[in-house]
Formats: structure tokens, sequence, C-alpha cells
């Protein structure tokens, strides 16, 4: 009878390994990541979700979300989560904040600017169509977010949305790359791959997550085979190397340094729950890594052409910067209302920076951009919200014996966000926010382990 037993349980866990392996068919409760990451990657597809297409996006994840509410056992998955009480209130501070921005009540009162064009009614916000739209978006975020938390409540389903992740990734980027190669799609900066992000930089964040989301699969598989499979790799060896041009091609240099402090983040991660053993052997492995990746950054010309451009491109980033803070000083408590550092820029241009500021669409700092546009009111709650997140998910990685290495690429990606985000705006990008809102919403499910293994 014992050995009936044991034979059964090898059955089961053979067969979820395999299952794991395989995109068809889905396990329980699939159809939430294959629909999340459909509608993420049609975003991306549409320039990032531009425009009215971002509010297209937050109305198909409340639709997600009611979805899934309807579910007996994916709503009995999210309401066993805990600890999202604290970042549950912030988030709703920063709502709050936002919303009390509409109206004329807050400390200092309405902006002159309404009563300069004689508007009959006025508001703390210079915009108010701006920071409704940026409202709706925010609550979009939180409608993915919780569509994350249902893929990730189950292992199979989180390593299942993962996997089917890369999957739609390697397609995206070999279209992206081949299409970038021919000028069928248009390149607004030479020949730097931008997908359809409308900037280079966005397309290397990009391309960063999906590379380092490939590492736990690859050491996965190296690890599950006694004598490595070679043909099994390929697929995975094959989406590296397609992520890994990728990130070349965009020439991002911010984009690099981002990878590479999360693949830092990753290893340091692994090392603190035991998932890897500091050695000789990985020591080498980790200085032969790092030496590879900066050999093929620097045999690309464009990357050292902008490597040359550095100083003068910093410049440029200082100017920017400069002026925004200064315009977050002259109002460091509400700002100029969600959504408005467009409307904010073009009330600092002058004759002696119009040659930087008169076209940009972003500050180039999401820290400095939240806190221009929210104040210290609203952007505190949102970095601490955004925080308490992360803490959750790494608390949880260092109690769990399973899942650690998806959990560390997941902490990696964290990184690639909140380190490129000092000098660019892939943040602003709506789809892209909305895979970072997706992701830390299946981190923090994933952290907690399933209920059922």
């Amino acid at each position: 009878m014992n050995t009936s037993i044991e034979s059964g349980r090898s059955a089961r866990f053979a067969s979820r390994r395999s299952h794991g392996d395989k995109l068809w068919p889905p396990p329980a409760g699939g159809w939430v990541a294959i629909a999340s990451v459909v509608l993420l990657y049609g975003a991306h597809l549409a320039y990032g979700a531009l425009y009215d297409a971002a509010l297209l996006l937050a109305a198909i994840s409340a639709v997600f979300v009611l979805a899934a509410l309807l579910q007996p056992r994916m709503r009995d998955d999210l309401l066993r989560l805990k600890g999202l009480e604290w970042p549950g209130a912030l988030f709703a501070l920063v709502i709050g904040v936002g919303v009390l921005t509409l109206t004329p009540w807050t400390p200092g009162g309405a902006h002159p600017v309404w009563s300069y064009v004689g508007a009959g009614s006025a508001s703390s916000t210079i915009d108010r169509s701006a920071t409704i739209v940026e409202l709706v978006r925010l609550m979009g975020l939180a409608c993915l977010f919780l569509v994350g938390c249902a893929c990730g409540a189950r292992d199979d389903r989180a390593r299942y949305a993962v996997r089917l992740t890369l999957a739609f990734g390697v397609a995206f980027g070999l279209w992206a790359f081949i299409a970038s190669a021919t000028g069928a799609i248009y390149q607004s900066q030479g020949h730097r791959l931008e997908a359809r992000f409308l900037n280079p930089n966005t397309a290397g964040t990009f391309f960063a997550v999906l590379l380092l989301l490939t590492l736990p699969e690859l050491r996965r598989k190296l690890k599950s085979e006694r004598k490595p499979d070679l043909t099994a790799l390929l697929p995975l060896a094959a989406a590296a190397l397609t992520f890994t041009v990728c990130l070349l091609a965009s020439a991002s240099r911010g984009a690099m340094l981002a990878f590479l402090a999360g693949a830092a983040a990753y290893l340091l991660v692994l090392l603190a729950t035991g998932g890897l053993k500091i050695s000789r052997a990985l020591l080498g492995a980790f200085g032969g890594i790092l030496s590879l990746v900066l050999v093929l950054g620097l045999v690309g010309d464009r990357l050292i052409e902008r490597a040359f451009h550095t100083e003068r491109d910093a410049v440029v980033r200082h100017e920017i910067w400069a002026a925004h803070w200064q315009a977050f000083l002259d109002s460091p408590l509400f700002g100029y209302g969600l959504g408005t550092a467009e409307t904010v820029n073009k009330t600092l241009i002058n004759p002696s920076n119009a040659e930087v500021l008169w076209n940009i669409k972003a500050i180039l700092n999401v820290y400095i951009q939240w806190l221009e546009e929210a104040g210290i009111v609203g952007a505190a709650p949102m970095f601490l919200c955004i925080g308490v997140l992360v803490f959750i998910t790494l608390r949880g990685a260092l109690r769990r014996s399973r899942m650690t290495g998806l959990l560390a690429a997941l902490l990696a990606v964290d990184v690639v966000f909140l380190a490129h985000g000092l000098t660019d705006f892939a943040l602003q990008v709506p789809s892209m926010a909305a895979l970072w809102a997706w992701l830390l919403g299946l981190q923090v499910s994933l952290a907690q382990g399933s209920s059922r293994r």
C-alpha cells in the first residue's frame, strides 16, 4: 500500500513538473493569467496605451477584477491574503489627496491660475481634466494589482503567468527587432530599438525585466535534470538571447545599469534564501557573467557613441530636474495636481531654458515628477505603499522554501523599475506602469504561498 501511495505522489509530482513547463493546458484559474498577459501586450502594442487607450486599459482591468471575484475559489484566494491593510490605506490616501486637489479646499486654497483665467470654479490642481484621468489610471493600476494577486495565489498559476509573459515577450521581441532593423516601424531616435513604446529607454526597461524573469526558469530547468537536456533548454536560451539582443539594441545606458542592479539584487536574495551558496565557482561564474555583459554592452557602436555623450545628456537632465525641483519647492505640500507635469512644464519655459524644456512629455525622474504633481502629502504615501509591498515580498521570500527563485527575480524587477526611474520615465508609460502593478500583485500573493500545493 505504501508503495502505491509513493508511486501516486511521484506521478502527481511528475505531472505538476511537466505541466509547469507547458503553456497548454493552463492550470486551474489560468484564464486570469491569459487574459491579463494578452491585455498587457495589447497595451504595449498600442504605443504603451497612451491617451484614451490608458482609460480603456483601466476599464478592462476593473472587469477582470469583477470576473475574478465572481469565482468562489479565486475570491477565496484573494480574501486569504494578509498584510495588505497598510498598503491599501496608503493608496487610498493617495487617491484622497488627488480628489481633494480637485477642490479649492486644500491648505493654501485654489491655484491662482483659475482667478487669472476667470473660471467660475477653482481648484488646487492646475489641470482638472489631467488629474481626473490620472486618478482613473491609478484605480486601473489598483485593479491590475488585484488581478496579479489572483495570478500569484497559486504556485502553478504564478509560474504559468510568468512563462506566458516570457512566451509573448519572445514573439514581441523578435517582431520589434526585425521591424526596427528593416524600418517597418517608426523609430524616433535613429536605429535604436523602440518597439512600440516611442522611446528606446522604455524598451530597454521592458526587455531588462523580461531577461531577469528568464533567469529563474533557466536555473530551475538546470537543477531539475541530472543531465540537462540541451533540447529542452533551447526555448529558454532562445528567450534569454532575444531579450539580451533587444536590450542591447535599445542602446539604453540607464536600462543596462538598472539590469545590472537587478541582477545583483537577484543573486543577493538567492543567497539570503539559501538558494545559492557562496563558493569559488559562484564567484567565478558571477564575474564571468558580469564581464560578458560589459563586453556585450561595449561592442555595440550605438552604446559606445552614447557612452561618450553621457556628460552632455547629464547636463540636459540636470537642467530639466533643476527647473522642476524648483517648481516642487514652490508648492511642496500638495503639488500642482496628479498628471499635470506636462502642463507645469509649459509654465516653466523661458528664453534661457526653452531649448531644453520646449518639447518634453515627462521629467525623466519619476520621484521628482511625483513630488511636483502630488506634493509631499500625496507622494509620500505612494512611495511608502510601494516600499511596504516590496517588504512583504522580501519577508515572504525569506520564509518560503519553494518558488524562492521566482520571488528573487520579481524583487530584481522591482529594482529595475526603481533604479531606471531615477533617470527616465518608463513608469509614466501606462502599459509599463500596468506591467509593474500586475507583477507587484503577483509577487505579494506568491510570497504568502499557495493554500494548496
